[in-house]
């Protein structure tokens, strides 16, 4: 038999209901994001990192100090822009993050859709839109969710440039790896995660595949035009030390092999305090979607059944479809009690071994042989398993790796995604045609109604029992302007000091980026960052200085040494409630042992 060529994969229509059903959890998921949105502002150390070059001059470096420690420039970048035509309110800081968003929801939808079909697509923007962690985290400058638009668009591009000749898609897959480089420091996880994916396809295709080589090719134009793209960042560090230095400071927050349970076991806790009401309702969704196409898979289409067969002697009898629905309940159900983010992996760890191993209902390896070959599209949707294979597995063993940031769990979250929609899509193989048409077909007649009616029933209470029992939550429309109003408070107490002029006051903030934004954004430009106490040397009498010192300050030994040896020089001014959002208290200590408030401190220098 003839080997396969590389082909572009044929992407078939989508229909009218799709559409419309698309368009409506779209927008969902974009207002999800967007709503209450006044309520947010920067608060986390790195978003005060990010969103702070307009306040610094070209003589300044244009740039918070020390921000090639915690990412490259693209993201800063993108943030000031938006800041300079919308302002440094909460739209204009946080545009970039919410553009990033809403794109990962649109584009999970179409890569879902391409890799395992329309059921798929359908899974897969239901946990996108809804996702409190995303939702959260769509809703901060911070680079994460950036990341992550970089990485599956990457991946997407990096599948299409083995499946077709056509050389555009390797630059294009480069150009996008080299963007998510440039906006965080591991933005290179599509190179490894397409090489990682190719190998097994490769090895275990090779008989049927044609020139085996030239996709290692492909993937190294990848590698060299994503390089390229992010050369200027590289270029750029070697002012402060070369990527030697960005490393060393990275290396802190390793953990290694010895605290691999304990970061899990953390991120694993991290997660059910951010889950909340819209993570059950679309993992409910997911449920229902799962039993439908159970169900309509086992119904006979309308006008296929003979009228003298009884409903009990059929394979959608009231009895099986009540089980059945009782096991499609079951990923809503568990949530419940560990989690939804653990059903998900266990979900999308379903969905890739029958995407490889059954991928059509009976057990098969993916070899090709003499006598053993697939069809075009089967062998382009392996390569998507594989992918997705390398994706999921690499990062749920690497991420606990690093210490347990939330946020460092985005990457693999949307593989997860990824992964139950693996699940549905390969239900939907088996069942012969896409979700729309097989409910179309099979609630064709008012007799079949009826025997879907159990299945989804159960589910349905089900996901009513769960929501309606859990508490009704949305860490992402929390409040999160508290340092903010602590801002505000600043000033206005500096202004009710009748010895000085409050305008000629120069405020000095200590390991606080997102302090000194907030101070910065109410119109107070005398206000710096410092390291160090040195500008007690060059107090002016012109210019009365006070100090103001946060959480981060508290602990750091460095800092608590310097003050303690010219504490004397210190006058306390007022003393501020700061209540930190759940994002912030998770970054800082393990869930349920964070302070409820914590003090931000005004010093007078004299």
């Amino acid at each position: 038999m003839a080997r396969l060529k590389q082909t572009d994969q044929k992407t078939t229509s989508i229909p009218q209901p799709e559409k419309i059903v698309v368009a409506l959890i779209l927008l969902v998921g974009c207002l999800s994001r967007v709503l209450f949105l006044s309520s947010s502002g920067i608060e986390h150390f790195d978003e005060g990192v990010y969103a702070s070059n307009l306040w610094f001059s070209a003589e300044q470096g244009a740039e918070y100090p020390g921000r090639f420690y915690y990412a490259p420039p693209l993201f800063p970048f993108l943030i000031e822009w938006s800041m300079i035509f919308l302002g440094s309110g909460p739209l204009g800081v946080f545009l970039p993050s919410l553009l990033f968003g809403m794109l990962t929801v649109l584009v999970t939808w179409w890569v879902a859709r391409e890799w395992f079909g329309p059921a798929a697509g359908l899974v897969a923007l239901t946990l996108a839109s809804l996702s409190d962690l995303h939702l959260l985290y769509s809703r901060v400058a911070l680079t994460d969710v950036g990341l992550g638009f970089c990485l599956l668009l990457a991946v997407y591009l990096t599948r299409k440039s083995f499946i077709s000749l056509d050389w555009k898609w390797p630059l294009l897959a480069g150009i996008v790896t080299g963007a998510g480089w440039s906006i965080k420091y591991n933005g290179w996880l599509p190179l490894v995660v397409g090489i990682s994916g190719l190998i097994p396809w490769v090895l275990f295709r090779r008989r049927q595949l044609q020139r085996s080589a030239s996709y290692f090719l492909r993937w190294l134009v990848v590698v060299i035009v994503a390089f390229l793209v992010w050369s200027p960042v590289l270029i750029g560090l070697q002012k402060s030390g070369g990527y030697s230095v960005v490393a060393a400071n990275h290396s802190r927050y390793v953990v290694g092999f010895s605290g691999w349970f304990h970061s899990f076991w953390r991120q694993w806790q991290n997660h059910r305090l951010l889950e909340g009401t819209s993570g059950f309702l679309s993992l409910g969704l997911v449920c229902l979607a799962l039993c439908l196409l159970c169900v309509c898979s086992r119904i006979p289409k309308s006008g296929n059944q003979p009228a003298e067969i009884s409903d009990s002697q059929t394979p959608g009898s009231t009895w099986n479809l009540t089980l059945l629905g009782l096991f499609a309940a079951t990923p809503i159900l568990l949530s419940a009690f560990v989690g939804i983010s653990p059903v998900l992996g266990l979900l999308a760890s379903a969905g890739i071994l029958l995407q490889l191993f059954v991928p059509a209902g009976r057990f098969r390896l993916p070899l090709s042989t003499g006598q053993v070959q697939v069809s075009d599209d089967e062998l382009n949707r392996e390569l998507a398993a594989w992918l997705l294979a390398a994706w999921f597995c690499g990062l749920l063993l690497a991420t606990p790796l690093y210490y347990p940031y939330p946020r460092l769990t985005i990457p693999w979250t949307i593989s997860a995604w990824l992964g139950t929609a693996a699940f549905a899509g390969w239900l939907e193989q088996r069942a012969g045609g896409s979700l729309f048409e097989l409910f179309q077909s099979s609630a064709g007649s008012g007799r079949n109604r009826f025997r879907i009616s159990p299945a989804v029933g159960v589910v349905a209470v089900a996901v009513l029992l769960v929501v309606a029992f859990k508490p009704w939550t949305m860490v992402a429309w929390q409040s999160r302007d508290d340092l903010k109003a602590i801002a505000q408070n600043i000033l206005a107490d500096l202004r009710s000091q009748s010895d000085s002029s409050s305008e000629n006051a120069i405020l000095y903030t200590y390991a606080e980026p997102a302090l000194f934004f907030n101070i910065q954004s109410q119109g107070h430009p005398l206000t710096g960052p410092v390291a160090d106490l040195e500008f007690l040397n060059s107090l002016s009498t012109q210019n009365p200085a006070y100090l103001i010192v946060g959480p981060h300050a508290a602990t750091d030994p460095d800092f608590q040494k310097q003050f303690n040896a010219v504490r004397e020089r210190f006058e306390l001014v007022h003393s501020y409630d700061y209540s930190p959002s759940l994002l912030v208290r998770l970054n800082q200590s393990s869930p349920g042992e964070a302070a409820e408030t914590e003090p931000v401190l005004l010093y007078r220098a004299r």
